[in-house]
């Protein structure tokens, strides 16, 4: 059963909040010197800056990336979707085109906020599709299109406060891990009731994430594991989705290639790149 998120904000809404939210700075370098901090005073913690730090980790203002997603259900035979992504923070734009199946090749989608593009090779046209389609399930799997194309920050829609401080989640180490609530903002174009995310303070990388329903219902989890470094950042190269209340079933995202401030052609961004006709490929 693919990911179903708890509730959705009107198109309307959505539109307006694109074009009115305010920029994050992502240019700017957020530094937390972990030994620095008095443990004992969560209240005196940058949440704010904590989780852009967490952001920043998996995204720079420019990202490129190649990734393969395989999806795992019980009684079902395994799927596996190859796909490669342009996300352009600064600008606030992004592109994704499916590499694998047969079946989905040439699927691409064009995220110029308030206009969402999607391509079907087997139509041969692109059409607009409402913005609330970054919400739901990527092809299936156990992840939403927002999560891969979505070029906001959860720091514009959630207000975030540090809950507590603890050791490794896996228990494979001693570091010291933020944990971090998000709370949706009064106006706000937040998918989630809540969010839990578990932040290693040291790198700043996120190693958990819970996603919950507007009741407080936990709707899916998405563990990070596999970091490796790249360009000064610890980034995690496997991302694991698992819903609640379907045993067995899991979506595993798996970099194969990740490149932080490419060049970038500003035809990736074009309607007309959504056919595939030309070499978009970030400069090494």
């Amino acid at each position: 059963m693919p990911l179903i998120l708890p509730h959705r904000s009107s198109v309307a809404a959505l539109l307006a909040l694109t074009l009115l939210s305010p920029a994050v700075a992502w240019s700017d370098a957020v530094e937390i010197d972990a030994a620095a901090i008095a443990w004992s005073d969560v209240a005196e913690i940058d949440a704010r800056a904590i989780a852009l730090r967490a952001e920043n980790s998996l995204r720079a203002d420019r990202t490129y990336m190649r990734a393969r997603v395989t999806i795992r259900s019980p009684g079902r035979r395994e799927r596996a979707i190859e796909f490669e992504c342009w996300n352009d923070r600064a600008e606030r734009r992004s592109f994704v085109r499916i590499l694998a199946p047969d079946s989905e090749v040439g699927v691409a989608l064009l995220n110029l906020p308030p206009n969402l593009w999607r391509y079907e090779p087997e139509l041969a046209r692109a059409e607009l599709i409402p913005p609330s389609a970054l919400l739901k399930s990527w092809l299936g799997s156990d992840f939403a299109t927002g999560d891969l194309i979505d070029p906001f920050s959860d720091v514009e829609n959630y207000e975030v406060e540090v809950l507590e401080i603890e050791g490794s989640s896996d228990g494979a180490s001693e570091a010291e891990l933020y944990v971090v609530h998000y709370k949706p903002l009064p106006v706000a174009r937040a998918a989630w009731g809540k969010i839990v995310a578990w932040i290693e303070a040291e790198s700043g990388a996120p190693l958990r994430r819970e996603f919950y329903g507007a009741s407080g219902e936990r709707i899916r989890t998405i563990q990070y594991s596999d970091v490796r470094s790249v360009a000064g950042r610890r980034v995690p190269h496997r991302w694991t989705a698992i819903p609640a209340g379907e045993k067995g079933r899991q979506s595993i995202l798996e970099i194969r290639d990740l490149r932080f401030e490419p060049a970038f052609d500003d035809a990736i961004f074009a309607t007309q790149n959504l056919e595939p006709v030309r070499d978009t490929h970030p400069d090494e």
